[in-house]
């Protein structure tokens, strides 16, 4: 129905109904968010301040403030016929026209997801008026004593004094002529700026009939960012390599009484000596390791960056050899091997947990799954308690007891899968989330399996123990008048997987098919990667600043900042929670078709991914 019909089909009727539409959503696009389980299961918030005026005897204006979620969408306007009157209003406000005078009318506004989840709603009642009463068109009085104080780098708040007209509705803040807030308090925070900005904050006030002031206005700026520029050790050298081990050796600079040890891009220890020996390594292995100074609030030097390979040795003398499988049921799996001469003693491991040790050459696996696949990996210790890098099987257990797709043994697996998933949920324990997994993966395809995976991925980071937070965090944005609180559910918005191509715009976020508005590229030898992509996805909210070409990343779940500026080496890390920063070196972000790239370690600097290239199909895996 379009609009001209419907406002003839609502003529006659005495009370209208009007339904706006919110969505939550995450910048690169809804496969993404479909796959979060806490979004599809949870309608959005409210709006707030909602205000029916009536303009004159055939127009009511409607004013609301949308709800604080950053991937707030639209606003749909729905009639009592449930035809959708207008979409996408992307406002704070709308003018229905064409209604009857002197007629009561009741609208509901009613917020709903991307996802489709669709919020109670809630109702404001006004009147047109009639064709004899005088129409108000005179605006109210502007707020006075307008300040801004706690002015930082990333915030300010202002300051005012509402007017004292008697029909005063509320005030209207906007922030570079963008309208940000419908308050009936005098006080409002900005947050998520750029430092050494201009600002501009305006405050209208609006009446109950919808007349506008022309407002107030002052300049701000942000304070300049200040980095903490840490020094590096000197003398870093290789002083001992083995087959199993490395050690290498520095000088601290003065004031620094610790450095940060890695391997490999992973911490391993932080140490107030001047040499360390990395054990348990593998032979004939290229390892590299970087020393960074660390200050004792936590800032971190750049790093400097060791390579070096492991002695080799025969993999006759390491390894076992001829590995096999003996025998097999539905719960147990059967190995034989022959042992070298060098090994005391084998380990045994399926799927990376460890199943026991022996000296024998045959190893009977139990408390296997029916019908599953295992990778099972043996390696050899020797005197010295050294261990080998072992050798790998993939074997299935015989069976298939989850695979039936008749309707009764469907029910059944379906109850015994979602059983599983609850204990993991439960428990948040690794081999329950596995069992779990495994269970859900051997139903048929359908509805009710995706779900169950949809919701198993939100629990993914707790139940293997990855997540930088294993529950959700509140943030709140408070004026003297208004509150709006938004729970974010730490897991529920990160992607935990990501594979990517240099030159293609095709990815997998979470083993699902995406495409990007700017494929990677591989500049100088540099793996460079869309910012905002890969950004959002890991939990943070991404800014850019057209004037000073600076990205502004903030992650609400642990307060952390991050500033990046176009042709810019310096990466500048603020750990709020913490009152920690640092900053480091990296290959200056660029700008190609009017995207944001960043090195690949950008990734892993920021958010404590493990980033991997598969030099055989020239692919990037970025997992948590």
């Amino acid at each position: 129905m379009n609009k001209k019909r419907l406002r003839q089909w609502m003529a006659p009727f005495a009370t209208a109904t009007l339904i706006l539409n919110t969505g939550y959503g995450i910048w690169g696009g809804t496969d993404a968010l479909a796959s979060q389980s806490a979004a599809l299961s949870v309608a959005p918030a409210e709006v707030s301040n909602l205000i029916a005026a009536a303009l004159d005897t055939t127009r009511v204006n409607l004013s609301w403030t949308n709800p604080s979620d950053i991937n707030f969408d639209h606003v749909q306007v729905i009639g009592v016929s449930n035809a959708v009157y207008v979409d996408n209003i992307q406002s704070n406000s709308y003018t229905l026209s064409g209604l009857q005078p002197n007629t009561a009318y009741t609208f509901r506004v009613r917020t709903v997801g991307k996802s489709g989840n669709e919020s109670q709603g809630i109702t404001v009642q006004t009147k047109t008026a009639s064709v004899d009463a005088p129409v108000d068109k005179t605006p109210p009085g502007e707020v006075s004593g307008l300040t801004a104080t706690n002015v930082g780098y990333n915030a300010f708040t202002v300051n005012y004094i509402l007017p004292k007209d008697a029909d005063l509705s509320q005030a209207i803040i906007y922030l570079n002529g963008k309208e940000v807030q419908r308050t009936t308090g005098t006080s409002y925070t900005f947050s998520g700026l750029i430092a050494s900005t201009n600002y501009n904050v305006t405050i209208r006030t609006i009446d109950k009939s919808g007349n506008i002031s022309g407002g107030i206005s002052i300049p701000v700026t942000t304070s300049a960012l200040t980095v903490d520029t840490v020094p590096e050790v000197t003398g870093a050298s290789v002083t001992s390599v083995n087959n199993y081990s490395v050690t290498v050796s520095w000088t601290k600079p003065s004031g620094i009484s610790t450095v940060s040890l890695y391997r490999d891009g992973s911490l391993i220890t932080d140490s107030t000596g001047t040499s360390y020996t990395f054990n348990n390594l593998s032979a004939s292995q290229t390892y590299t390791f970087m020393i960074r100074s660390k200050r004792s609030t936590g800032a971190l030097s750049s790093g400097v960056r060791l390579t070096a390979t492991t002695n080799s040795t025969s993999s006759n003398s390491s390894e076992v050899s001829n590995l096999d499988v003996d025998s097999k049921s539905d719960t147990w799996i059967k190995i034989t091997y022959d042992m070298p001469s060098s090994a005391e003693k084998v380990k045994i491991y399926a799927d990376g947990d460890y199943k026991g040790t022996t000296s024998s050459e045959s190893y009977k696996i139990t408390g296997l799954r029916e019908g599953r696949w295992y990778e099972i990996k043996v390696t050899t210790v020797n005197s010295s308690g050294r261990e080998s890098s072992g050798v790998k099987i993939s074997e299935r257990a015989d069976g298939d007891s989850y695979s039936s797709s008749s309707s009764s043994s469907y029910s059944s697996n379906y109850e015994k899968a979602r059983d599983l998933m609850r204990i993991a949920e439960n428990s948040l324990n690794a081999s329950d989330w596995r069992s779990a997994r495994d269970a859900i993966s051997d139903l048929p395809s359908g509805t009710r399996k995706s779900d169950l995976l949809d919701r198993l991925e939100a629990i993914r980071n707790r139940a293997i123990g990855t997540s930088s937070s294993s529950s959700g965090t509140s943030t709140t944005t408070t004026t003297s008048g208004t509150t709006s609180s938004n729970s974010n559910n730490a897991f529920s918005s990160y992607s935990t997987s990501f594979i990517l191509t240099p030159g293609a715009k095709s990815a997998y976020v979470d083993g699902r098919a995406t495409t990007m508005a700017q494929a990677p590229r591989i500049i100088n030898g540099v793996t460079m990667v869309p910012l905002r992509f890969i950004g959002e996805h890991v939990g943070y909210q991404v800014s850019y600043d057209k004037a000073t070409k600076k990205i502004i990343l903030n992650r609400p779940d642990d307060g952390k900042q991050v500033v990046l500026q176009v042709k810019n080496s310096t990466l500048a890390v603020y750990e709020l929670n913490n009152s920690r920063n640092y900053s480091t070196n990296i290959t200056a972000p660029v700008i190609i078709n009017g995207y944001t790239l960043v090195p690949l370690r950008v990734i892993s600097e920021l958010s404590g991914y493990q980033v991997n290239y598969n030099a055989v199909s020239k692919q990037i895996s970025i997992t948590k």
